[in-house]
């Protein structure tokens, strides 16, 4: 067997970048900017440079999204007025996606590396020799600090017959699929499995949804995550909730899974499986073994409130560490590492100050913590919840599904949390953000000068919930 020869070459690095997505490069823009000689290692059989967000995640499932809904909706219109119809061809809106995606990665990503005066960029594998040393097809590198930044993918949990049966992720579908399936399967209930579930949907393929847990999107308030699901099914989509999966396998052309749901074996057919059931971190073959550094049971890697591993001169940043997935969070973590690695202030995240969303329709974005939360802190909690017909802009446009709740220290007024579902609930909640931030009241909210009409008039309204009953108000009211 032929043995790999490593070149041996004198290459010494101020940092060391494992991975090219979002935060490799919010962290090599930092240490560009404080002249740090810095390598970055993408290896391209994971994903090309950009990583998830821009390949296989944020970018592309949002264009898919939105061109779902612009067949879907228009013909559905509350408007007696209006009479639209509408087409869509799946394929080639797949073909367009990948395109645009192409684009994003050039101007974000490929030009940006080109203007680093102090950042070289390498495809190929990394991975350690020990604490300093990084291999890349043969040749070795020498970092006074290194930086995790290898992202995670689609989990796949243990389930019989998985190995049998061919499936979709968020990256096969945008790199492989072809053709357009008549149906789908997905398993989970996150963001990811909620808005391919409308991606399909909306394009006439038949869905089902299978999720392990009692609810879909865990993670948010239980009556948004119930109102979510209900708008879902009343577009088609067929939802489980509180299922045990036995067992899947190839039945002809189509796929076949078996799972329990409150004691009842319930047998679902479809051409296509799609698994969007949580993430696993691409820790394996880059040689941690030969690092130090430790992971935890499900093999993200530990960090502390600085990003720093046990070892001190390496840090992970992003969804390898498996803190808060997020791209926006991989980012500001990049900069916060190379930061501390580098700067005289260390820098620490706030991500009870970082917002979130679900791209469905309508739209799930939240910020802050939850009833449940505060409960558990305090045994004790103030909450107030709105519905969208309270808000003029809304009933005016015919978009009142949903509501938000406002979650708020019972002695300050400190507004704590706010979670959204309704119309552009993305944008909105960076209204709410920053009033976390910047620990407004509900009267700090109340007493700002509101532009009528609008949506995020829905904020100011929760605020005034919690004293006055909104039925008995004025559109204008301050």
């Amino acid at each position: 067997m032929r043995k790999s020869v490593v070149r041996m070459v004198n290459k010494k690095y101020d940092l060391i970048i494992i991975g090219g997505g979002a935060a490799a490069f919010a962290a090599a823009n930092t240490a560009n900017k404080l002249k740090k000689r810095t390598l970055m290692i993408n290896d391209k059989t994971i994903l090309p440079m950009g990583g998830t967000c821009v390949n296989v995640g944020c970018v592309p499932s949002k264009v898919m999204l939105h061109q779902g809904e612009t067949i879907f909706y228009p013909p559905r219109t509350e408007f007696s007025a209006l009479k639209v119809s509408g087409k869509g061809d799946f394929v080639k809106a797949l073909k367009e996606t990948r395109e645009m995606a192409a684009g994003f990665q050039y101007s974000n990503y490929g030009k940006v590396i080109e203007s680093q005066k102090f950042v070289e960029f390498k495809e190929g594998r990394g991975g350690f020799k020990d604490e300093n040393t990084i291999v890349v097809d043969g040749e070795e590198f020498k970092g006074e600090k290194i930086l995790i930044a290898t992202g995670a993918s689609t989990f796949i949990p243990k389930i019989k017959g998985i190995d049998e049966v061919d499936y979709l992720t968020n990256k096969s579908v945008f790199f492989d699929l072809k053709e357009k399936p008549k149906s789908i399967t997905i398993f989970g209930g996150g963001a990811s499995a909620i808005e391919f579930s409308q991606i399909f949907a909306h394009f006439g393929i038949k869905v089902v949804v299978i999720q392990r847990s009692e609810k879909i999107l865990t993670k948010q308030e239980p009556e948004i995550s119930k109102a979510l699901q209900k708008y879902l099914e009343e577009e088609g989509i067929i939802i489980h909730t509180g299922t045990n999966i036995k067992e899947v396998k190839n039945k002809g052309k189509l796929v076949s899974v078996i799972f329990d749901k409150n004691g009842e074996e319930i047998i679902v057919d479809s051409e296509k499986l799609f698994m969007a059931q949580g993430l696993k971190p691409h820790t394996e073959n880059i040689g941690v073994e030969n690092s130090g550094i430790e992971l935890n049971k499900r093999g993200f890697v530990k960090v502390n409130e600085f990003l720093q591993t046990n070892k001190p001169h390496i840090y992970a940043i992003g969804d390898v560490n498996g803190l808060m997935p997020l791209e926006t969070v991989a980012a500001k973590q990049g900069a916060a590492a190379a930061n501390n690695m580098f700067g005289e202030e260390k820098k620490m995240l706030n991500y009870d100050e970082i917002p979130s969303a679900v791209f469905t329709y309508p739209q799930v974005a939240s910020v802050g913590i939850t009833e449940e939360e505060y409960m558990k802190k305090y045994n004790t909690c103030l909450c107030k919840t709105v519905d969208w017909n309270h808000v003029e802009k809304a009933a005016a446009i015919k978009e009142t599904k949903g509501m938000l709740k406002m979650v708020i220290d019972p002695k300050t007024k400190v507004v704590l949390g706010v979670h959204i579902l309704g119309p552009m609930a993305a944008d909105i909640i960076t209204t709410a953000t920053y009033a976390i931030k910047n620990k407004m009241t509900i009267y700090d909210i109340r007493d700002t000068v509101h532009v009528f009409p609008t949506l995020s008039e829905i904020i100011k309204k929760a605020a005034q919930s919690f004293e006055q009953n909104l039925d008995e108000m004025s559109c204008c009211v301050e």
